[in-house]
């Protein structure tokens, strides 16, 4: 599939000036997909435009406009972005006149980037208590653009094996490993999954996705991933992007602040055991995939190569790491973060 014609910076002000009735400058953001933009007014006043290729509308509103305008109201305390009407009074809009182009434009969150921090075991408790106090606003929304799939959905991880082949050729240890792994997903994990409980998670919680002010979240960003799944795989994203961090150079506890992000959504919204064991497993599979997808994806868009790529050698790290780890040690270290018996 070829990648989409990217908006200039120059189109993006005629858009917010045509459509919104605000004079701004614009700004292009790294992103993966879609043409996001920084728009800086003369009053210094920010706002975030993201035009996307190709969002399905199956109801009046998109999917990602209406979780943004049911967490307004369902709960106004979490750090999201709000949705800034056009000018007559419309949440998004459609561009016509070649390929369909869905508009969004919503306040600016002011505030450090998680990836650029440094983090301690509160701020990952906040990640985790932070995430969970979103899947509670979620869990009684749903929308038809929910129910839906993209490369990044670790339900359906199995169909990554289709991309193996496409890739630069990785080292026999490192294509063997993932091939394992996808395996293992779909003859233990998927089968569980069958009875599990789903609602709409972001998917996609990681630091470049998260505001900081050092010692709490103050911002959540972005859900052009979000879909419908069990909060489990939500959990295991977030888990996954902590993986080693702020441990000392040379630490041979990889998994030790993954634990962290665990326990401060216990703490807020208690897991059973069958979770536990699920997000050992979704911990594992976002690894895979921040392998095999980024790599596929930069394939398709090397012009966006290095952003894609950005993470994939210490997602490499970080498997390597992993072999030597069963799922059920895993396992067995969120029980001990997550003592059951402290559920209320």
């Amino acid at each position: 599939m070829v990648a989409a014609r990217r908006i200039s910076p120059e189109a993006a002000e005629e858009i917010a000036r045509t459509y919104y009735g605000v004079q701004a400058a614009a700004k292009r953001l790294a992103a993966e997909h879609d043409d996001t933009f920084l728009l800086t007014a003369e009053d210094g006043t920010a706002r975030l435009l993201k035009i996307s290729a190709g969002e399905a509308a199956t109801d009046p509103v998109s999917f990602q406009t209406a979780v943004l305008l049911h967490l307004a109201d369902a709960a106004p305390e979490l750090p999201v972005q709000r949705v800034v009407a056009t000018a007559d009074g419309r949440p998004e809009l459609t561009l016509g006149g070649g390929p369909r182009r869905l508009v969004r434009m919503t306040a600016w969150l002011d505030g450090q980037l998680l990836s650029g921090a440094m983090t301690g075991v509160t701020l990952r408790r906040s990640i985790g208590g932070t995430l969970a106090r979103l899947s509670r606003a979620l869990r009684d929304f749903d929308h038809p653009g929910a129910h839906r799939t993209h490369r990044w959905d670790l339900q359906n991880l199995g169909r990554l094996r289709e991309l193996l082949d496409d890739l630069p050729d990785p080292e026999d240890w490192l294509r063997a490993e993932l091939t394992a792994c996808l395996d293992r997903f779909e003859t233990v994990v998927r089968p569980r999954l069958a009875g599990v409980a789903t609602q709409v998670i972001h998917s996609d919680f990681h630091g470049e996705n998260l505001l900081t002010d050092g010692e709490r979240i103050t911002g959540i960003l972005d859900f052009g991933d979000a879909l419908t799944g069990p909060v489990a795989m939500d959990i295991g994203v977030a888990a996954c992007y902590q993986l080693g961090a702020g441990s000392q150079p040379g630490s041979a506890d990889l998994l030790g602040p993954a634990l962290d992000v665990v326990a401060g959504y216990h703490e807020v919204d208690p897991l059973d055991d069958g979770d536990l064991e699920l997000v050992a497993e979704f911990i594992v599979a976002r690894v895979v995939a921040r392998i095999i997808v980024s790599q596929w994806n930069a394939a398709r868009e090397p012009a966006n190569s290095g952003y894609l790529l950005r993470r994939t050698p210490q997602a490499i790290e970080h498997f390597a790491g992993l072999r030597a780890v069963r799922r059920d040690e895993i396992a067995g270290r969120l029980r001990a973060a997550c003592p059951l018996e402290a559920c209320p």
